[in-house]
């Protein structure tokens, strides 16, 4: 009986605290918006290294197949999983080229802002499939394109790098935090060419106003996205090699395309076109996600079989991310605090020789937002071996 009692009591506590952290980040409103305490003096890097330093590795992959996508296949492919094709035609990329993509620099910005924000978020949804592009040109124009026209003025073989934010951000900020993130890189690393994309999707409004479900439908969005990206990956030319960086539930996304990629599942479906052989690479920061979820049997457990290397980018301090997980009473640690644990690197194997995580708290202190990463010169040349596949 006393037995009995200490279970029933470890429960009631168990899913009481999970409601007083729910109550704790109501009155807060929005952490994010915090004041937030920076360390004055940076420590050096902390780095925990799994493996050994991104080796760069010959591409052997196909042309890219020119035919047009398949329809959206209903019938299961196992007898929990489906298929998924999005049905966006393929259109003859030469048709609509006059010039190559010129690699832009931080005085002369040249990237592309791809959008899934007009396009449906659920699978059971009727609504419109495709992406929409933008062009950031040199002299600062923004005009609209198709992705036909971006994949065809990519450099076969130059890294291709997509950026993925995370929750709540704007239309209006992604395209500010675009400009300011690119010149960042590119200024760290001036004489290497790489083509950016900076990918957006839906995360801010509609709002329920009640906080852990607005979380968790962004979460479960940010998951679904992996089919958006996974599309727009294969219209890219497959010689060029892709580095995947994802912010806050962006890191879902990202770990969610490489899923799918390696023939994962994602909310009971696999994405069925065919994506040539292709070198990944993946950057986590402020990661909004369970620390286990790449475990044997999680929920991304395949990404890292599509990936050669991974940098996680840990702050134990990350303030937002106190109270991670907002939905779920049982869940895990975020991974952005926690990092990978021994239990963790115990469960990977040999898989967990592609990760290198590196604790940047020093650096952010309770900071989470996205420009707090690349505004700080050490954590981007952490990341430019990733992201140039040096």
């Amino acid at each position: 009986m006393p037995n009995t009692h200490r279970h029933i009591h470890a429960q009631w506590w168990t899913t009481w605290g999970f409601w007083l952290r729910v109550l704790a980040l109501s009155l807060l409103s929005s952490p994010v918006l915090c004041a937030q305490e920076r360390f004055s003096l940076p420590a050096p890097l902390r780095l925990r290294t799994f493996a050994q330093q991104p080796v760069e590795q010959p591409t052997t992959a196909a042309l890219l197949p020119q035919e047009l996508p398949a329809p959206l296949v209903e019938a299961p492919l196992e007898p929990e999983a489906s298929v998924v094709v999005p049905p966006v035609p393929l259109r003859n990329v030469t048709e609509s080229v006059t010039q190559p993509w010129s690699v832009g620099d931080a005085c002369a910005p040249n990237y592309w802002i791809v959008s899934s924000r007009c396009s449906i978020q659920n699978i059971h949804d009727c609504g419109r499939w495709g992406l929409d592009a933008y062009h950031r040109q040199p002299d600062g124009q923004m005009q609209r394109e198709e992705v036909a026209r971006l994949a065809a003025q990519l450099t076969p073989g130059i890294p291709v790098c997509i950026f993925v934010h995370g929750s709540f951000v704007k239309w209006e900020s992604q395209c500010r935090e675009a400009e300011q993130a690119y010149r960042a890189i590119r200024k760290n690393c001036p004489g290497m060419p790489v083509q950016m994309i900076f990918y957006t999707w839906p995360s801010d409004g509609p709002y329920t106003y009640l906080l852990p479900l607005d979380v968790a439908v962004r979460g479960e969005r940010a998951d679904f996205n992996g089919f958006h990206l996974n599309w727009l990956i294969s219209q890219l030319p497959p010689e060029c090699p892709v580095c995947l960086i994802g912010h806050s539930h962006g890191t879902r996304a990202v770990l969610s395309t490489l899923h799918l990629a390696a023939g994962g599942e994602i909310q009971g479906h696999r994405f069925a076109l065919p994506n040539p052989p292709r070198r990944y690479r993946a950057i986590l920061a402020a990661a909004a996600m369970d620390n286990e979820w790449l475990n044997p049997g999680q929920q991304y457990d395949c990404a890292l079989s599509a990936t050669e290397c991974l940098l996680h980018l840990r702050n134990r301090c990350d303030l937002p991310l106190a109270l991670y997980p907002l939905s779920r009473p049982f869940a895990g640690r975020a991974l952005a605090r926690a990092g990978f644990t021994r239990r963790d690197v115990r469960k990977l194997g040999p898989q967990a020789e592609k990760i290198r995580e590196c604790d940047v708290t020093a650096y952010l202190g309770h900071d989470h937002l996205w420009p707090d990463y690349f505004s700080e010169v050490d954590i981007v040349s952490l990341m430019s071996p990733y992201i140039y596949f040096q």
